[in-house]
């Protein structure tokens, strides 16, 4: 393929160096001539020189489409995604099936081709699902009961590797100069997203908004401890041993703030968690920092965890050690632990003959407050897919209850709000069959002018209503205190 060298971008320069003429020619040859097997786009993947995927998002200019991010600096991996090819969405109890059969339909349309060795190097889908089969609110309007999508390109960062992929819609009746020139013409777009030296600053707004959290004399406070009676009342008639209640705080803003300012201050605040955000359109997004995976998955082996019991951070060291002390040896905190790992375990256990964990909870420290934590992996059986075991382990016990069924039913009869994505599974897929899923929980809603936090707490049989109220608030912190932040 002959290269037009007279506009070519950086990125360009680095496609050329990395996937040879004759590499490219193969991979053309490749494609097979039956119209019934023709690819609807092609992927490719180059090594490019590392960038920041926050700011990769916050530079580029797609601003109505879908945009992506994800981030755990702990672990030193992030990931940017923005445009949309496609988009599948399920609905109903089948959901997760009919978005795993969608979602590889979609997947076998792409051909690709990997200037770069890496696991990385490969094309992915990305979204989530809502909290119950149906999502029916106004104010989630952007976001269906299921959604992935196929973005037009995406960069992971895992250490000092850096991946780009990005793709273009086959023409089978194109020329390889008219490959050439939409591969141009595509990386040109992208080249000043990549560069920092080229990046168009924002100024940070004022803060224009005020924080009220309901008090002891609100409608708010009333109406929770009146369902936290309720739920003591059935766990007491033996319905169910624990259910996870919620909260949702409405926040009204003078203008709309922007949430990678919000995500920024998230992910240097809490290393160890996972920030995130699903924007739909240029109406709404989705973000949040969450302590829970859900389940990441290759082959062979699903890993998830046990994340329940909690308490604040120490002042002090040793005023964070008698609290960690007293999490490890609480019998209400270990008691709602344990129901957690069993659900688990029993959910695993249909499909995996392995499973295994620590006899004893650790403990996961975060800036402002500590879990009981327990590490899970499993073995998983040969053809079991893993949107079935995705199915199976939402809602965990952490933010539904137990027995799930039951919970769940109490959680949409007394909620006062609809959930939406919050609590929900939200994570990645790949055209190899891996992912990554996490639990969608210290998140918010940024719709227009208006931010919607969400926070809850398990309940037991001696749950105290006025300290799941408290517990609640100590999880709005971290959401609160980045918006703050993001307004000044």
């Amino acid at each position: 393929m002959p290269y037009n060298s007279t506009t070519e971008s950086a990125l360009f320069t680095s496609f050329k160096q990395q996937i040879a003429d004759k590499e490219l020619e193969d991979f053309l040859s490749g494609i097979a001539p039956d119209n019934r097997t023709l690819p609807k786009y092609l992927a490719f993947s180059i090594s490019i020189s590392s960038v920041d995927p926050l700011a990769v998002v916050e530079q580029d200019h797609l601003k109505d489409s879908f945009q992506y991010y994800w981030e755990k600096p702990v672990d030193d991996f992030a990931i940017a995604a923005s445009g949309e090819l496609e988009r599948v969405t399920a609905h109903g109890e089948s959901r997760f099936r009919d978005s795993s059969t969608k979602g590889k339909e979609v997947l076998s349309r792409v051909h690709h081709v990997s200037g770069i060795n890496h696991q990385n190097a490969v094309v992915h889908l990305f979204g989530g699902f809502s909290f119950f089969d149906e999502n029916d609110s106004d104010f989630w309007s952007s976001f269906d009961s299921s959604s992935f999508t196929l973005p037009e390109w995406m960069i992971i960062k895992e250490g000092k590797c850096c991946i780009l992929t990005f793709l273009i819609e086959y023409d089978a009746e194109a020329s390889n100069e008219e490959l050439e020139i939409a591969i141009q013409n595509k990386l040109s777009e992208l080249d000043h997203i990549t560069k920092a030296d080229q990046y168009s600053l924002s100024p940070v707004l004022d803060k224009n908004f005020s924080i009220e959290n309901p008090g002891a004399d609100s409608k708010e406070y009333l109406q929770w401890i009146e369902n936290i009676k309720k739920a003591k009342s059935a766990i007491e008639e033996g319905r169910f041993e624990k259910v996870v209640l919620a909260r949702q705080l409405n926040i009204k803003l003078d203008q709309k703030i922007k949430d990678t300012y919000i995500l920024n201050r998230l992910r240097f605040q809490y290393p160890d968690c996972y920030s995130f955000l699903i924007r739909q359109d240029g109406e709404s997004s989705f973000i949040g920092c969450t302590p829970e995976r859900l389940a990441s998955f290759n082959s062979k082996f699903v890993l998830t965890e046990g994340l329940a019991g909690s308490t604040s951070r120490g002042k002090t060291a040793s005023e964070d050690a008698v609290l960690e002390y007293n999490l490890l040896h609480s019998s209400k905190d270990l008691h709602e632990h344990e129901i957690v790992l069993e659900a688990i375990e029993e959910n695993l256990g249909h499909y995996s003959d392995n499973v295994q964990h620590p006899r004893e909870p650790q403990i996961k420290k975060l800036s402002n407050v500590q879990h009981l934590y327990t590490p899970i992996t499993a073995t998983i059986k040969k053809g079991v897919s893993r949107t079935e075991v995705l199915k199976t382990l939402h809602p965990t016990p952490a933010v539904g209850g137990f027995p799930k069924d039951k919970a769940v039913k109490f959680i949409r009869e007394h909620e006062d709000f609809k959930r939406g994505w919050y609590a929900a599974p939200i994570g990645w897929i790949n055209a190899h069959g891996n992912g990554e899923f996490i639990v969608a929980i210290r998140s918010g809603l940024i719709k227009n002018d208006e931010v919607r936090f969400f926070a809850g707490c398990g309940i037991v049989g001696d749950s105290d209503p006025e300290k799941e109220w408290e517990e609640t608030n100590l999880k709005f912190i971290p959401m609160l205190s980045a918006l703050e932040y993001a307004g000044t």
